[in-house]
Order: C-alpha cells, then sequence, then structure tokens
C-alpha cells in the first residue's frame, strides 16, 4: 500500500494492556513507519494531547477517570488539534455511534469486529479527511477574506426577490448604510429613478452568465454615486445568487478634483503660509525653499538657496540641529528641539522644525523641513518660568496657608502652611473640598458657604471672610481669608486662589481691648455716679455750716461732713484700684 511508508504518530487512549497490544500489532501490521504513545487515562491523554502533536488519535470509552462518554468525546475531540479522533469501543451502541460522529469524530469502530486493514484504513482515510476539511475552510476563509476585505464594494443579491445577502465592509463605507439596514434592502432601493433602464436591469439579475453595466446609485445621505458593476451567478446558503463588484468612477472625477484643490492648498499653505518649508540634503545644502522665508527670517528664498542652512544656525544649537537631521538615515520623520536661526538683523529667532525624509519621492528628493517661529513663546515661557518662581519664592517666605481649589475637578492644594499653621500631617490632610469644608466652626460654616456662592454667582470678583478653622489638636483658629476667583471665557468657575491668615492673635488682643474699655466704661460711670452722691452731701452740709451759728446743730454736721468725706475718700480709693487694675491687665503694644 502507498500509505505503509508514511511516518505516523499515533495516541492510543487504551487503559486495558491486552487491547492495546492488539490495536499496536494491527498498526505495526499494516505500517512501516509508525510512532505509538498511550495513554491509560483521561488525564493522561490531556497532559500528551497538550504537550505533543499526533497524527490520530484512537481512543476507548471506557477509562477509569472519565465515565461519561460524550464529556470524554467532546474533550479528546477539542484538545486532537485536528487531528482525525477514532473511537475503538467494545459498546455496539449504534445511537451513541451515530451522535459522536456529530461530536467530531473520524471513525466509530467495535474492538470486536476491529482488524488490521480496516483500522489503517479508518486512520487514512480519517487523515486525509482532516487535510480536505482544512484546505476547504482555508479556502472558504480565503474567498470570505477576499469578499471582506475587498477594496471595491462587493454584494450578494438574491436573484430572484433581488434583496441583498451579504455585503462587505467597503460597500458599508460607500453608501453609508449598516449591514443590518442593507440586509433589510433590495438593489432598487439604490436606484435614483432617473432614466436607468430598470426592467432590463433586473433581467440581467435573473439571468444566468456574467454581465457588467453602468449605473448611477443613490447614497444614504442622497449624494449620486456612478459605479461601473460586474456580477457573476453563484450559490449562496443553498439560494441562486449574484455577487457583483462595484467600481466607483465618481471617485476619478473627485480625485482629479482634489488634486486641483491640493495644487491650490499647497500654494496657500506652502507659498502664501506663514510656515517656512524648506527642502535640503543631508549636508544642509537647500534645493527649495517658500516665500514665507521673507516673513520669518527677512532673507529671500533665494539668498536662501545660494547659502548653507547650517551658516543660519546658532553655534549652540548647531550639533542638535545635525544630529537630528542624521537620524533620518533611520528615520522617517524627526522632530527638532527648538533652536535659535540668524534673520537678516542678525538677530536670533526661535525656530521650531519637523523633518520628514522623502528622498524616496522622486518629486522631493530630499529633506523637507517645517518650520515655524516660536520666539514669541520661547519669551512667554520664560517669563511664566520666572513668574513660577517668584510665586514659588513667595510662598515659601509667607507664614499664610495658600489654597488652590480646582472648582470642576472638586481638588484642594494646600501649601506647607497647613501643617506649619494648624498641625496637621501630610497623611490627614485630604485634597477634596469637604475636607476644608468640615474644619471650618460649625457657627461660622453657613456664613463663608453663602459668601463663596455669592462670587460663584457673580463670576468675578475677590473674597474677604472671617471665620473659625480647626486645628489637628481640636482647637480653632481665627482666620482671615482672601481668595480670588479664577474663571473660563464663559465665565464659569474654574479654580479659587487663596490666603489664609492666621489672626487669632490680633482677634484677642481686640477682645482684651474691649474688655478694658468696659473697665474703662464702669469706672467713669463711678466717677459720674457713686462719686456724685457724697460730695453733693459734703456741699450741702458746708452751706448748712455756714448758716447755722448754733455749736451744737456745727458739730452734727461737721461730723456728717467727716462722714462724707470718709465715703469719698473710699470711692476714690476704689476707684483708683479699679484704675491700677485695667492698667496692668491691658495689653502691651
Amino acid at each position: 500500500m502507498p500509505y505503509k511508508s508514511i511516518a505516523l504518530h499515533i495516541l492510543v487512549v487504551e487503559d486495558q494492556f491486552g487491547d492495546f497490544i492488539l490495536i499496536e500489532n494491527y498498526l505495526n501490521e499494516e505500517q512501516d513507519n509508525i510512532k505509538i504513545s498511550r495513554a491509560l487515562s483521561f488525564m493522561e491523554a490531556e497532559h500528551l494531547l497538550k504537550s505533543s502533536t499526533f497524527d490520530a488519535i484512537l481512543l476507548d470509552l471506557s477509562l477509569p477517570d472519565e465515565d461519561n462518554r460524550e464529556s470524554l468525546t467532546k474533550n479528546i475531540v477539542d484538545l486532537a488539534n485536528n487531528a482525525p479522533v477514532i473511537v475503538l469501543t467494545s459498546y455496539s451502541d449504534t445511537e451513541f455511534g451515530v451522535k459522536s460522529l456529530s461530536l467530531g469524530i473520524s471513525d466509530y469502530l467495535l474492538k470486536d469486529e476491529l482488524n488490521a486493514a480496516q483500522l489503517s484504513k479508518s486512520i487514512h482515510y480519517g487523515i486525509e479527511r482532516k487535510r480536505i476539511e482544512s484546505q476547504l475552510r482555508e479556502s472558504e476563509n480565503k474567498y470570505k477574506n477576499l469578499f471582506e476585505s475587498s477594496p471595491l464594494p462587493m454584494w450578494v443579491l438574491d436573484r430572484c426577490s433581488s434583496r441583498f445577502l451579504s455585503v462587505n465592509a467597503a460597500a458599508v463605507d460607500l453608501y453609508g448604510y449598516s449591514r443590518e439596514e442593507f440586509l433589510g434592502m433590495s438593489i432598487k432601493d439604490l436606484w435614483t429613478g432617473t432614466g436607468d433602464p430598470e426592467t432590463e436591469i433586473l433581467d440581467l439579475i435573473r439571468k444566468d452568465g456574467f454581465f457588467k453595466l453602468n449605473i448611477s446609485h443613490r447614497k444614504k445621505n442622497g449624494e449620486i454615486v456612478h459605479l461601473k458593476i460586474q456580477s457573476n451567478p453563484i450559490i449562496f446558503d443553498g439560494k441562486e445568487a449574484r455577487v457583483a463588484l462595484a467600481n466607483n468612477v465618481t471617485a476619478s472625477l473627485e480625485a482629479k478634483l482634489a488634486l486641483k484643490n491640493s495644487e491650490q492648498r499647497f500654494k496657500a499653505l506652502v507659498q502664501d503660509g506663514s510656515d517656512l518649508v524648506m527642502i535640503l540634503k543631508f549636508d544642509g545644502n537647500l534645493t527649495y525653499v517658500s516665500p514665507s522665508s521673507k516673513l520669518v527670517m527677512g532673507i529671500t528664498a533665494d539668498l536662501l538657496i545660494d547659502n548653507n542652512l547650517f551658516e543660519f544656525i546658532h553655534e549652540d544649537d548647531l550639533d542638535q540641529v545635525k544630529e537630528s537631521i542624521t537620524l533620518l538615515q533611520s528615520k522617517k520623520r524627526v522632530q527638532i528641539p527648538s533652536y535659535r536661526i540668524k534673520n537678516s538683523s542678525n538677530k536670533w529667532r526661535w525656530i521650531e522644525t519637523i523633518l520628514t525624509n522623502l528622498y524616496d519621492d522622486t518629486s522631493v528628493n530630499g529633506i523637507v523641513a517645517n518650520s515655524r517661529d516660536i520666539t514669541e513663546f520661547v519669551q512667554q515661557e520664560k517669563e511664566l518660568m520666572e513668574s513660577l518662581k517668584r510665586y514659588n519664592i513667595v510662598e515659601k517666605a509667607t507664614s499664610d496657608t495658600i489654597t488652590d481649589y480646582d472648582v470642576k475637578n472638586d481638588v484642594m492644594h494646600y501649601n506647607e502652611g497647613m501643617e506649619l499653621m494648624f498641625g496637621y500631617t501630610r497623611d490627614q490632610i485630604s485634597t477634596k473640598g469637604s475636607w476644608w469644608d468640615e474644619k471650618v466652626h460649625p457657627e461660622d460654616a453657613v456664613r463663608v458657604k453663602n459668601k463663596v456662592n455669592l462670587v460663584y454667582e457673580r463670576g468675578h470678583g475677590n473674597l474677604q471672610v472671617e471665620y473659625r478653622f480647626r486645628c489637628a489638636d481640636g482647637s480653632y483658629k481665627y482666620i482671615l481669608d482672601r481668595t480670588f476667583l479664577v474663571t473660563d471665557e464663559q465665565g464659569e468657575p474654574l479654580r479659587m486662589i487663596g490666603s489664609m491668615q492666621d489672626i487669632t492673635e490680633i482677634h484677642n488682643y481686640i477682645k482684651t481691648i474691649e474688655r478694658h474699655n468696659d473697665r474703662l466704661k464702669d469706672i467713669a460711670w463711678t466717677q459720674s455716679h457713686v462719686v456724685r452722691a457724697p460730695l453733693s452731701r459734703i456741699m450741702g452740709l458746708i452751706d448748712s455750716l455756714e448758716n447755722f451759728e448754733d455749736m451744737d446743730d456745727q458739730a452734727q454736721l461737721l461730723s456728717h461732713i467727716l462722714t462724707s468725706a470718709r465715703e469719698l475718700d473710699g470711692i476714690i480709693r476704689k476707684i483708683n484700684s479699679k484704675t491700677v487694675e485695667s492698667i496692668s491687665q491691658s495689653p502691651i503694644c
């Protein structure tokens, strides 16, 4: 037999030693070049199938670790890696034999009826069948891929109803309909109804044989496209159908128009644009310079071409420019870091350039350099960096807590003041806005929130508000908060930049002054009321003394005067004591 010399590697899944010996003898009898591996259980077979490749698998359905024949068959077929699986069994179960064929096995043989020739034939037929099936799948996939990946629109029509049975991606892209929409449509839904011989087209679709025609179709968006159609009859899913390929000739007209527009854009972007476009060689010699060189460098294109580009580049930047150009020997495109180029006034301008190697384009044959002047940007960037540097210095120098609140993303950033002023550790500080809200004293929270919302509503302005803020130890500090709102172009809040100043000492100083003033008011009241009573009595007694000549009455009056004087003296001493106490408790400036 021609198959006897073919090298085969067979896996025999058989736990019965006698049956294995019989199968092995049959295989060796019919095959000259064969390698046989044995598995005693499903687990062992699984291991071998995962680690080795076999030309065929002979499977016994009675294994010690798998008593479900259907499950065993499915698992072995799944692990077979497209190798034919032939069931060898003692069960004469015709129903399961038929079912097992539907599970993917190649043959179902009874051990009692088995012989060497039958086994060999089953193995070789199974291998050949798998090979043919693989070729068919490959061929089917190839044609499907050709259909799906075709750059030209293709579709399949039912020859009787003219309805779409399948469309490729190019057709979907061209017409704008989805696949699902196409499958609910007829070819007539694409017709424009403007003079095409519709009856003749339907006749062509129903007839056998190849045809081609020119036709106009309407896309989903209403646009008209002009097509050249070629069609052949086929059988698709058991139906008589036609496969059609459409060549959109509208594209050639659009290409001509696009070329014309491209030339106009080239003139607008390159010759009349603000960017500097140059074509140069690796040695820096120029073959083309756009007219914008006069705008960027103050030098005409002709004068630049007569010189080498490297002559105009700052000596400190020349090496990096040359290195970037050299990279184009292995890369298609390179961006040169910003560098300085000399203008007609011998002043330096900052340039940003993208290099593209177009040596393979015969119309260019060089390196295309697209450059733009970024001098103003560099200066602004420098000013910004200096501004940020000053900000960082101020931030470090101030004792205030600086806050930066991202309103849209609800993210709050603090400087070191939150740690130094309030005693929070970095781990305790959250960037959520609610963390800050929770630290405001409950008696101040609503008032502060209302003021913040008022600033949001106005969309601009500064906020200055005093409130108490809780420290890490639970105590509160009096804070003077000055905040500025940053908005976008529509006036929507973006950020709030603020400074939290600790005014606890100032607040306590003011409270002390207020208490001191209260004491002074008390002293003033004493002076104006308490002192007045004994003084009035003394004045009245003196007046009576002048008008009474009776010595007994005078002695009595003098006694009253002495009593009132002593009372007045006590009051004066008390006033003096309060004054001294008030002065001792007054804040020292």
